[in-house]
């Protein structure tokens, strides 16, 4: 993953394979697991959808994380023991008070003892007491990580099993076959694995919608590799550069005339991220699989959208303000 300070407690256990990640997954959802766990990983790669699927609701409870610090502090309250699936917790953890929130409840010991530190007039109407204990285990899912290094996010970090999901594209390309739709879209995107910078599910969707509406630049949906990155790549395949002295010069020569970055420490970074990326090997393969989804129903046009909306405002007419349920 580029772009976020993944800690090294998460880089040095990266997870490529899906089925590594929901193996993890499912012992937790089971509650096998003695300890909670962090999972860091890129938008779009699934990790929110195969938890919400597979989670069994009656003992797990899904927490928004830009939740205020106070409310997701009551919420537990209220789901206490449960498992809880802390999704995009990027919010709660730049707070203070949330960070707080987080450091008790990845508690190593149990029962863990959660607390809030003053009197507010939202605990008094939730019934929710300044001090209570519980048992539940969390998984932390982050899309990136820029939290600095306070001693609430050591002690976190230290009390989680910490992962960095990072899958290679062609691990994408299988797991977005499973579900996906569009054959012409996804053929585009497996003859580009080599290419595409982090491949995400979304990206296939995306381009999907504009391909559906005649949008010629429909590809544009699949960033490909630019800037360092893409210097690395091609001199790394240049096969007129026998030696790593040979490429590292070339790779300073090039990117100086770019502006970039041209040290060696940097051509070696890059060279490393790309190889287990598996964007150097010199023959790509060729990756033939048909999809196997339907394109989802979605409401298009001003008909479908007011015949929704028509019939919400009957069910609410009818049967009344029906709280969320999850399925």
């Amino acid at each position: 993953m580029r772009g976020a300070n993944i800690p090294e407690e998460a880089r040095r256990n990266t997870i490529r394979t899906y089925s590594e990640l929901h193996r993890k997954f499912d012992l937790f959802l089971s509650g096998q697991t003695g300890s909670s766990l962090l999972i860091i990983a890129r938008s779009g790669v699934g990790k929110s959808h195969y938890l919400k699927q597979n989670a069994n609701w009656r003992i797990t409870h899904y927490l928004e994380g830009n939740a205020k610090p106070l409310d997701s502090y009551i919420e537990l309250y209220q789901h206490r023991h449960k498992l809880i699936i802390l999704d995009d917790a990027e919010s709660l953890w730049a707070s203070k008070n949330g960070r707080i929130v987080l450091r008790e409840l990845t508690e190593t010991t149990f029962p863990k003892t959660m607390s809030w530190s003053s009197t507010v007039k939202d605990l008094e109407a939730t019934l929710t007491p300044k001090k209570y204990k519980t048992n539940s285990k969390v998984c932390i899912i982050c899309n990136s990580f820029r939290f600095g290094h306070s001693d609430e996010t050591a002690a976190i970090i230290d009390r989680c099993q910490c992962y960095c999901f990072d899958p290679t594209n062609e691990e994408v390309a299988r797991y977005v076959a499973e579900w996906f739709w569009d054959q012409i879209v996804f053929d585009y995107a497996t003859s580009n694995l080599h290419v595409i910078d982090n491949l995400s599910a979304r990206m296939f969707v995306r381009a999907w919608e504009r391909r559906i509406k005649q949008d010629e630049n429909w590809r544009n949906e699949f960033p490909l590799l630019s800037g360092v990155d893409a210097i690395v790549q091609r001199v790394c395949k240049d096969q007129n550069l026998t030696t790593a002295v040979e490429r590292v010069n070339e790779y300073q020569r090039i990117a100086k005339l770019n502006e970039l970055p041209a040290s060696r420490a940097t051509f070696m970074r890059h060279q490393k991220e790309l190889r287990e990326r598996g964007m150097l090997s010199s023959c790509p393969s060729e990756l033939s699989l048909s999809v196997k989804g339907r394109p989802p129903a979605i409401p298009m046009g001003v008909d479908a959208i007011l015949a929704e909306i028509e019939a919400a405002e009957l069910e609410q007419k009818y049967f009344g303000q029906l709280p969320f349920r999850e399925t």
